[in-house]
């Protein structure tokens, strides 16, 4: 499964912060922290901690989640701070990281199509997913883009 942002029609300059800003929550960091032995509730605090020192805030609504025979299985990984998750990675599990991270409050609503999220005030958003395979060593990104994929999104590589 390859999953990528998408640009919606009324893409716009002021969106580009938020935008690129989300998949460096997810790059930058975790891959060198996942692990067997970390704490699920600790990929929040990575996500979290990156997304706030630059003026961002992440989703309280919507989390992470296991891989398996069932979809959207345990465990849930959220992707703020201070989460009450429970459980430690394990090498062999599967799990998907997915924050959004917005321009404004971490606060959302739901539209009444039960399906569309927007932000409380407003703002941007951006949503972007990764899915992570533990090792024994550490993890591997089972989405990621490879040397020889084709540039998409040229400023994310800026």
């Amino acid at each position: 499964m390859w999953l990528r942002q998408l640009l919606c029609p009324v893409f716009s300059v002021a969106s580009l912060p938020t935008f690129s800003m989300c998949p460096k929550c997810v790059e930058l960091k975790l891959p060198r922290e996942v692990k067997p032995g970390m704490r699920f509730r600790e990929v929040g605090e990575v996500i979290n901690r990156h997304a706030s020192m630059l003026g961002f805030s992440v989703v309280k609504s919507y989390c992470g989640h296991g891989i398996g025979e069932l979809f959207h299985s345990a465990p849930n990984i959220p992707h703020y701070a201070k989460s009450k998750a429970v459980g430690v990675m394990k090498a062999g599990q599967t799990f998907t990281i997915e924050p959004m991270i917005n321009a404004g409050v971490w606060r959302d609503r739901m539209w009444p199509d039960g399906w569309t999220a927007v932000t409380a005030d407003g703002k941007r958003s951006a949503q972007f997913e990764h899915t992570l395979l533990v090792t024994e060593t550490g993890v591997e990104v089972l989405t990621a883009r490879l040397p020889s994929s084709p540039s998409v999104f040229p400023w994310l590589n800026a």
